[in-house]
């Protein structure tokens, strides 16, 4: 027995979507997506000529201070969802993730960061499993990885593949996949993470197109919509 064959004898069937009776199991290959960012990243910044842009991240995840107090999946330091509203160093991770993106994507598609937010992790932390359904997709960032920092795992159940950190190392993948990082140990690890989502103006300008005024929603904005 090949030692892929053995490896694929112990792997559990993931009971994700058990309560629904019309799932059914599939073996569905997905994309994760790396690029070593830390060529650009080491380089100093036009706007702050004594600090590199990973520097300058760290500085301002340090400066927002912890906004989330471990109310969220992430169980670290964590700073506010939307810091690419303000930010000029978190607007450059979420272009450099745009850009990975759209070399990527099946389709062409236009898209817009949903929201950036960072990240430290300090001995203990850890995140939950979870994933960022629905947007389209995800992307983490190692703003300072020391050797050894907790990885990303994927897929609990499946594959169990999992991403070592490396300072300047970007990952994508799609927003539905479940990932989470188990508890770190060592020095600190941080980093950025966001999601991209379709532009909604382009994605309005479509529906009106199609006639828009014609459907309401039975949920206000939420749920299933009828015909008027």
């Amino acid at each position: 027995m090949s030692a892929l064959a053995g490896l694929a004898k112990t792997l559990k069937r993931s009971t994700m979507f058990d309560r629904a009776s019309l799932s059914r199991n599939f073996n569905e290959k997905f994309p994760i997506i790396t690029l070593d960012l830390n060529p650009i990243a080491s380089k100093l910044l036009h706007e702050d000529q004594d600090m590199t842009i990973n520097d300058n991240l760290e500085r301002q995840i340090r400066e927002c201070g912890d906004r989330q107090q471990k109310r969220t999946n992430v169980k670290a330091y964590m700073t506010d969802w939307y810091m690419q509203d303000a930010s000029k160093g978190f607007q450059w991770v979420c272009n450099r993730a745009m850009e990975l993106a759209a070399k990527n994507n099946p389709n062409e598609v236009d898209m817009i960061p949903y929201d950036c937010w960072g990240a430290i992790y300090r001995e203990g932390d850890y995140t939950i499993m979870h994933n960022h359904w629905p947007q389209l997709w995800s992307f983490v960032y190692y703003v300072n990885c020391p050797i050894g920092s907790a990885p990303l795992v994927f897929d609990k159940e499946v594959s169990k593949y999992s991403v070592e950190p490396k300072t300047g190392l970007m990952v994508m993948f799609p927003g539905w996949v479940n990932h989470s990082v188990p508890k770190h140990e060592g020095k600190e690890r941080i980093m950025v993470a966001g999601n991209l989502t379709m532009d909604p103006f382009s994605h309005i300008k479509t529906l009106e197109g199609r006639g828009l005024g014609q459907w309401r929603s039975v949920y206000g904005t939420r749920g299933n919509t009828k015909r008027l």
